[in-house]
């Protein structure tokens, strides 16, 4: 909500912000057009979107993607995930083995825990 010392009158922001979305230009060159702070152009659009329940710009470009919705979407992140886990598990395993096998070599290359040094 603009506050009462705004710079900006509300007909001027209700009709920037469609402008932008109409027009397909970037809120920088809009911005540059009217004279007015670039980020305040984004806000502008950003609040349209939001009362008009339309995707923010990272979602609508796929630079983000939205939350899952409904429960076939939650289903399916969830067995990808699952999916992530078992592979950095199987992962984690094979790197332990491989600490486990250089850990316990002797000089010889004999795979023997050392317990103690032997003196010769």
């Amino acid at each position: 909500m603009p506050s009462n010392n705004s710079k900006y009158t509300q007909e001027t922001r209700e009709k920037t912000a469609p402008y932008v979305q109409e027009t397909g230009k970037s809120a920088t060159s809009v911005a540059e057009e009217m004279g007015i702070d670039t980020n305040t152009i984004c806000k502008w659009v950003r609040e349209y979107r939001r009362t008009h329940g339309m995707p923010s710009y990272t979602e609508e470009k796929g630079i983000k993607k939205k939350d899952p919705q409904t429960e076939v979407e939650l289903l399916y992140r969830i067995k990808e995930l699952e999916r992530e886990l078992k592979k950095k598990e199987k992962e984690l395993t094979e790197e332990r083995e491989k600490m486990d096998h250089t850990h316990y070599r002797d000089h010889s290359g004999c795979s023997a825990p050392l317990s103690r040094p032997v003196y010769v």
